[in-house]
């Protein structure tokens, strides 16, 4: 009955609203404006009454999420919140606006830094740990399949990689490189590879300062390895000398600034002075730019 599923899905929008703030963003990146958002968390008092217990195991399941019933109902809340519609332009193609090789880490959030959840196939998202842009093939470094098949099959541009503070797969990397035993499955070890002799070349070069806590070392070399991903595809003839090229790192940990989770302008187009990055961005958007490394 329409009624419902009326109150299904108000059930749904409370229980999305128990995530806090990123509940509320959630709601309204489907679709529902400030006075939708205000009514899922001050609904009247009978629609409460008759769906407490609905509303009550939606809110176990989230805070739980533990194994397969935790998945499902969190797609089963995904799926009832989309507008109509939502995919109906996407049925038979994509045209993504940008591809984004970002890090795997569960805590960087590839769709929701840049929004993309507001409308369908904004983002190609490839990601791995340490964001690389590389793979290995017959012994030699060329451009990731994933990424690439946006550029080259799809026609994306910008193309931008993202790291973000705290990176596990730098830290690991920089263990390896300052002589630590980590040891590591192969197919952890050959992820890693590159990204340790991304960090020794930091090391041999004194771009990082090496005397500061080991976290903000970590950011700086975070900052450094977004730049060796860009000056990798810059360098590459895969890519289309046309195509732009945006490094970011996703700053949870405030180490850029007192905004968790803004994504950091470090890279664009091989520039990485923040000054002229500066000139670059409009004016609003200059505290967007920082680096670690100058």
């Amino acid at each position: 009955m329409p009624e419902d599923d009326d109150r299904e899905r108000a059930c749904d929008r409370r229980a999305v609203l128990k995530a806090g703030g990123a509940g509320a963003t959630m709601l309204g990146i489907m679709g529902y404006g400030p006075e939708a958002v205000a009514a899922a968390g001050d609904a009247d008092r009978s629609a409460r009454s008759s769906s407490a217990e609905s509303v009550e195991d939606s809110e176990s399941t989230l805070a739980s999420d533990s194994g397969l019933d935790g998945l499902l109902e969190r797609n089963r809340i995904w799926s009832s919140l989309l507008p109509e519609g939502y995919f109906e332009d996407v049925q038979e193609s994509q045209a993504p606006t940008a591809v984004s090789m970002c890090c795997s880490d569960s805590r960087v959030s590839q769709e929701g830094m840049f929004l993309a959840p507001l409308e369908a196939a904004y983002l190609f998202k490839p990601s791995n740990i340490g964001n690389k842009v590389t793979t290995t093939v017959d012994g030699e470094r060329v451009v990731d399949g994933s990424f690439l098949y946006a550029l080259e099959n799809l026609g994306v541009s910008p193309a931008v990689v993202v790291g973000h503070t705290g990176c596990g797969a730098i830290t690991a990397a920089y263990e390896i490189a300052t002589g630590t035993d980590v040891e590591a499955p192969p197919g952890i070890s050959q992820e890693l590879e590159p990204l340790v002799e991304i960090v020794e070349e930091a090391l041999a070069r004194d771009a990082i300062d090496t005397a500061a806590e080991e976290s903000a070392v970590i950011n700086q070399l975070v900052e450094y390895n977004v730049d060796a991903q860009i000056e990798f595809l810059r360098e590459s003839e895969e890519v289309a000398d046309e195509t732009e090229l945006y490094g970011f790192v996703y700053d949870f940990q405030r180490a850029y600034s007192d905004v968790a989770g803004r994504t950091v302008v470090v890279n664009i187009d091989g520039e990485t002075d923040p000054a002229a990055l500066r000139e670059t961005v409009p004016e609003n958007y200059e505290p967007f730019v920082e680096s670690l490394l100058r």
